[in-house]
């Protein structure tokens, strides 16, 4: 039997699939809805089911931008921001993943999808060979991971030797990390949007505090804060994080303006994963540099473990003709596209 569907976030089966999937937190429906509402876009999920075989990709349709005159039928999608992969039950039935990426392929076009982007997730990725024959992944750069069965002395002995040295004079100026003491929160969101400010940060980043009360009411208690208090009780730097599945995932983070040559991160990186630990995870994943380059972050970030994933993202176009046509339509309004940033997908919505 082949089933094939876009599906809504209240569909029944996007939560049952779920329960059989290893899957992050991205993929939960309540947050791709949210997801949906900051990035003005449609939650849907494609979903499919062939034989024994289940397959579920969170998606977020936006319209063509109004500039390019587009039926008002043509549409494009992506996943919703962090790493919401596709999902594929059991995970390495390549035949299956085919069928399904087929089937998406033809679905999508049929319904006036122009073009698909997906972010795959580093510890959860398909097959890219199978993902390769009905688009283009491209590899972008590393993220950092730790192994949480490794021993607390195996992981302090994975850490870098300033890192540690920077730890232990934390602690021994008074330093302490308070895990979820959720009355820190407001004070949480006022330093990471400091911190947005001062690293220049695209619009994007500036997220609202309605966003994090929403962000907590969906995810209960798989969401997370880790704040560190300086000596006089006051707080150095907090960070956001979710556990779900066995995945410990860094969200958003920030340290207070006057505290940034301590570095507190480091003890709240330190702090976490002996959570995690103690709670019985299996991944801390940290994540990687700014658009996954090998920057300053991710040097901090490589200082904890020795561990290492690929973060990719996926390329799909669905309907090649329609799709040129609107580069087509791009380049009669902005010329050429030649001095572009290359890697922009899809073309057609950069802006100028």
């Amino acid at each position: 039997m082949m089933l094939s569907e876009f599906i809504s976030p209240l569909d029944p089966k996007w939560k049952r699939f779920l329960e059989f999937a290893w899957h992050d937190f991205y993929h939960l429906p309540e947050y791709v809805s949210l997801s949906a509402k900051y990035e003005q876009s449609q939650p849907i999920a494609f979903y499919g089911e062939a034989d024994e075989a289940k397959f579920l990709v969170p998606l977020l349709t936006r319209k063509i931008p109004e500039n390019l005159e587009a039926p008002d039928n043509w549409y494009d999608a992506t996943t919703p921001y962090g790493y919401p992969t596709p999902l594929l039950i059991p995970p390495d039935n390549t035949s299956s993943l085919e069928i399904f990426l087929k089937s998406f392929k033809e679905m999508g076009a049929a319904s006036g999808m122009i073009s698909a982007f997906f972010r795959l997730h580093p510890l959860l990725s398909p097959n890219f060979d199978v993902l390769a024959k009905f688009g283009t992944v491209i590899k972008h750069g590393q993220t950092v991971y730790i192994d949480l069965s490794l021993s607390i002395e195996e992981m302090w002995s994975q850490t870098r030797k300033d890192h540690r040295k920077d730890i232990n004079k934390l602690t021994k100026l008074g330093f302490q990390a308070l895990i979820d003491d959720w009355s820190f929160f407001d004070k949480f969101i006022a330093i990471y949007r400091a911190n947005m400010q001062r690293v220049s940060a695209s619009e994007f980043y500036f997220f609202d505090e309605s966003y994090f009360v929403e962000l907590r009411s969906i995810l209960g208690d798989r969401l997370h804060l880790c704040t560190i208090l300086s000596s006089e009780g006051e707080v150095a730097s907090s960070l956001l994080f979710t556990a779900i599945n066995g995945i410990v995932q860094t969200y958003l983070s920030g340290t207070f303006d006057k505290y940034l040559s301590l570095a507190p991160s480091k003890l709240e990186i330190d702090a976490v994963r002996r959570w995690a630990k103690e709670n019985g995870n299996r991944f801390f994943h940290l994540g990687g540099g700014v658009g996954a380059r090998a920057d300053s972050l991710f040097k901090f970030k490589s200082g904890f473990s020795d561990l290492r994933s690929d973060f990719s993202t996926y390329r799909m176009i669905l309907a090649p003709e329609k799709y040129t046509n609107l580069i087509q339509a791009w380049e009669e309004k902005y010329g050429d596209r030649n001095d572009c940033e290359k890697d922009f997908f899809p073309l057609y919505r950069l802006s100028r």
